[in-house]
């Protein structure tokens, strides 16, 4: 369910989580991402990219998985969000946290799955 992954040309491990989804939700270029999401934010008056404001406006029209809390329940972790979701690609807004979940395998320089879900963007369109 978790794959070392990182998108960053050099291999450096920093707090680039939103470009490196970006990028590989999207497979894109690291730093064409990096230059796309800078003129974006620089365009909508957004003062960093990192702003979930931000991240909502630039996915807009991708379709929307809303992941609210249930009283009592725990809230859908990385792990749940991949079992659940074998196929397709996936941005996810986990807590203080943005990563990629490809084919039921989340993808990024951490193991994040413990993370709990509060959104998922589709990036493709599903497969059967």
């Amino acid at each position: 369910m978790y794959n070392y992954y990182n998108r960053h040309p050099k291999g450096i491990k920093t707090g680039d989580c939103v470009v490196r989804a970006i990028s590989t939700a999207f497979d894109k270029d690291y730093m064409e991402t990096r230059r796309e999401l800078n003129q974006k934010k620089r365009e909508w008056s957004f003062t960093s990219y990192k702003d979930t404001e931000f991240i909502y406006k630039y996915l807009e029209n991708r379709p929307r998985y809303i992941f609210k809390a249930v009283k009592g329940e725990p809230r859908i972790k990385g792990t749940d969000f991949a079992q659940l979701h074998p196929k397709g690609t996936f941005i996810l807004k986990m807590a203080g946290h943005i990563s990629v979940c490809k084919d039921g395998v989340i993808l990024d320089i951490w193991d994040c799955t413990y993370r709990s879900v509060y959104t998922a963007w589709r990036i493709d369109e599903e497969t059967t």
